[in-house]
């Protein structure tokens, strides 16, 4: 799923069939201009690729001319960090108006139906992050102080409703502009650094109905059909997905791992057969999986005597780093790698995307429970021994 998000950086690459003039003009005026060299920017697959600079006049006035036979995505600039992203259509002849200092925070465009839509997306989506900034600032100034767990809670509760607000703006943005090309972009917005508006796993439909709508209106669109390509990856992933939920849900038979352990013997999960098991994913480097093995141990301390066994699957790259990991923490149960990372081949197996994971099998090697963690396990592994 990795690959999916390469399309967020070339989602403001458009090329599409466009009309016989191809001239375009983009003018306007920038307040608060003090002689500014100012840069038009067209984004390309490749990144970015300067095409033209103007120096403002003492009204802060601006022209470029420019030519394209397909609709693109330019960047008006003074630098990197400053900017305002246009839609540019051949025979387009856009107006922009903006403080110069702060060309992307409070501008006006006109002449370029796909440029305003892009300026509301991003006023939205400008407005619902200042909303959860204020959020921050608020839980930082009060940590410490009286009531601090009820005010945790309710500015938790405030940033779910802000992010759903947003996520529903953003759903509807798309209902409303489908054969837009600006409804690529609103597939790959971003609250934070990779945390996206909208995901695959919840919104599927909406990256199928925006790839149905631009390839039926610009098929020969390298973005487009760069999305295209990832929409079927997607799919295809989600079919393995719900394979895979359906292979590993409990009361099935837990799939066979055979992989060698730190001394090089191999050691078959099936090996462990007429015990319960926890079959455990981890790493070295993984932060919550090593703080979960002091609760491993406790509960292998405590069942050990009553056929309760681990056998745990690390996703180490490094042998040294496994087993310096395995001797620090005092793990004493079966251990197993191939030292290939999430290429794992029991990862794949087990479709782990994220660690710690596990699968509690019964004494017929078959799932009963899955990612209990903490007290959880404590539990579960009280309740079945307990009944024995």
């Amino acid at each position: 799923m990795k690959k999916l998000w390469i399309v967020a950086a070339v989602l403001l690459i458009v090329q599409a069939c466009g009309s016989n003039s191809g001239e375009f003009t983009i003018e306007g005026n920038m307040k608060n201009a003090n002689g500014e060299e100012m840069y038009l920017v067209e984004i390309t697959q490749e990144g970015t690729n300067k095409v033209d600079s103007v120096q403002l006049d003492k009204e802060g006035h601006f022209t470029f001319n420019g030519y394209t036979n397909v609709a693109k995505f330019f960047l008006v600039q003074t630098g990197p960090r400053n900017s305002v992203t246009l839609v540019v259509e051949p025979g387009d002849q856009i107006e922009l108006t903006a403080d110069v200092n702060k060309l992307g925070e409070d501008y006006q465009v006109e002449g370029s139906e796909g440029s305003r839509e892009v300026m509301k997306l991003n006023n939205r989506l400008k407005n619902t992050i200042a909303s959860l900034d204020s959020l921050g600032r608020i839980y930082r100034e009060n940590q410490g102080k009286e009531g601090m767990t009820a005010l945790r809670d309710r500015l938790n509760q405030e940033s779910r409703r802000i992010i759903q607000e947003q996520k529903a703006y953003t759903r509807d943005f798309i209902d409303r502009n489908t054969t837009s090309l600006s409804s690529l972009m609103a597939l790959y917005q971003q609250i934070g650094p990779r945390s996206y508006v909208l995901s695959p796993q919840d919104d599927f439909k909406y990256f199928e109905k925006v790839d149905s709508a631009l390839m039926a209106n610009y098929p020969n669109s390298e973005p487009v059909k760069s999305l295209h390509s990832q929409v079927e990856e997607m799919r295809k992933q989600m079919e393995s997905d719900k394979s895979s939920k359906e292979r590993l849900a409990i009361g099935n038979k837990a799939p066979e791992i055979t992989l060698p352990n730190p001394q090089g013997d191999t050691v078959a999960l099936s090996d462990l057969r007429g015990s319960y098991v926890l079959l455990d994913f981890w790493a070295s480097w993984c932060k919550p999986c090593r703080v979960e093995n002091p609760n491993l141990v406790k509960a292998h301390k405590r069942y050990s005597d009553e056929n309760f066994e681990i056998y745990q699957v690390s996703l180490d790259k490094n042998r040294k780093d496994w087993v310096n990991a395995i001797e620090k923490d005092n793990l004493d149960w079966y251990h197993v790698s191939d030292l290939k990372f999430w290429n794992s081949s029991a990862a794949q197996t087990y479709n782990i995307r994220s660690i710690p994971a596990n699968y509690l099998l019964n004494r017929k090697g078959e799932i009963i429970e899955k990612n209990l963690r903490g007290d959880a396990l404590q539990a579960k592994l009280n309740e079945i021994f307990a009944g024995e």
